[in-house]
């Protein structure tokens, strides 16, 4: 099973929802990350700045919006770090420099 099915279909409405909650920022460390209307052409600086939204209680089906907060993708790593299989591959880029 790929990690997109275990998301509802309507996982984008979802996370945009709490990402305009909290206006785009971190919620563990205040960045400002980027809106849909913004763009950044360094793609360094794009990924640092990429909002995630996280499950506080690390379970992907766990969609009520008390259990997701968003993050910056540095924040989002550090969030995962003990549990490395949740990690994907665009994850582990951004993580190794790639």
């Amino acid at each position: 099973m790929k990690n997109k099915d275990i998301y509802p279909d309507n996982w984008d409405e979802i996370a945009l929802e709490v990402k305009i909650k909290y206006q785009w920022k971190c919620a563990k460390c205040g960045l400002q990350c980027l809106s849909p209307n913004e763009k950044e052409e360094d793609k360094s600086l794009k990924a640092k700045r990429t909002l995630n939204v996280h499950h506080s209680d690390y379970d992907p089906s766990n969609n009520h919006l008390f259990n997701l907060i968003p993050l910056c993708s540095a924040c989002h790593l550090y969030a995962h770090r003990g549990k490395r299989r949740n990690i994907t591959p665009g994850q582990l880029k951004l993580e190794l420099g790639l």
